[in-house]
């Protein structure tokens, strides 16, 4: 693993702030300074200290339950809008997180943002048949053959 790559990871820095703290002679891999990102480390043998203290990768997977605003996109980056992603934002954050599933951009909901790929599979697969259940807010009157409809459910393409 590349040396900014397992900075990143630590949960500390972006993989750009990693790139920085190295560059500014911050970085001691097995007592000696590290000058460069791209050197490759073992991350299970190598001591690689920040500052003086040792840094560990934070490996763990993260769980989060978000109610979704109207107005933010279900997406780990966007050009135009903010995204579910940019509302998790606190020092410590992991920087491989993503929702499970979507939910477009004016409707409000739970997701649930993680960086477990085998979780997200299993929950929106449709292999796993997991149900979601979804409520619709609607103007206007709705006649008893639509309830009907709606009632006993429907496959949207």
């Amino acid at each position: 693993m590349r040396l900014d790559k397992f900075l990143s990871q630590t949960g500390k820095f972006t993989r750009a702030e990693a790139k920085k703290v190295i560059k500014s002679e911050r970085v001691r891999l097995n007592g000696e300074v590290v000058k460069e990102g791209k050197i490759k480390i073992n991350e299970d043998s190598d001591k690689i200290f920040l500052d003086g203290e040792l840094l560990a990768l934070n490996n763990k997977e993260v769980y989060y339950m978000l109610n979704k605003p109207a107005g933010v996109v279900s997406a780990t980056r966007d050009d135009k809008d903010k995204t579910v992603i940019n509302l998790i934002n606190f020092p410590g954050r992991k920087e491989d997180l993503f929702p499970v599933g979507r939910l477009d951009k004016d409707s409000t909901g739970l997701l649930i943002i993680t960086n477990d790929g085998k979780f997200a599979h299993n929950i929106i697969s449709p292999k796993k048949h997991v149900s979601k259940t979804y409520e619709a807010i609607v103007t206007g009157k709705i006649s008893e053959k639509e309830v009907k409809i709606f009632s006993q459910g429907m496959e949207l393409a």
